[in-house]
């Protein structure tokens, strides 16, 4: 079975989209700040596109195919939205928008609460002053 025009159309459009996204667009080149730090930018990438066509029959000729007209087009917007910070004790991400990522920031406090919590409970009762009273009946 012959591949329907559209079909190369569309082709052309997913492997032109597949040249413009990569790793490096979400995830740019590392800027090395000093030789203890680097920073990673993160970016959001949205992509949007379109391909139609359409067979002309109102033109009459010798080949049962009748002209083909077709067009694509589309848009990719690239929104910075983080900074990964790479040092020599610790990795970090900066967020440019703080509101969002509340959930992350609850998660970040996690383990630092767990180790409070394992430091309340694993400390021994101190005694440091100790009464007797008698009961009488």
């Amino acid at each position: 079975m012959e591949q329907h025009p559209i079909a190369d159309l569309f082709k052309i459009s997913l492997d032109c989209i597949k040249e413009m996204i990569d790793v490096n667009t979400i995830c740019g080149d590392a800027i090395v700040i000093n030789e203890d730090v680097s920073v990673i930018p993160i970016s959001k990438v949205n992509c949007v596109f379109a391909t139609g066509g359409c067979e002309q029959n109102n033109v009459k000729g010798e080949e049962k195919r009748y002209p083909f007209g077709g067009a694509t087009g589309g848009t990719l917007t690239l929104n910075p939205i983080a900074f990964l910070v790479c040092s020599k004790n610790e990795v970090k991400i900066l967020h440019l928008n703080e509101q969002v990522h509340l959930y992350e920031k609850i998660i970040d406090q996690i383990p630092a609460t767990i180790q409070d919590i394992k430091a309340i409970f694993s400390k021994s009762p101190q005694v440091s002053n100790l009464e007797v009273i008698e009961r009488k009946e």
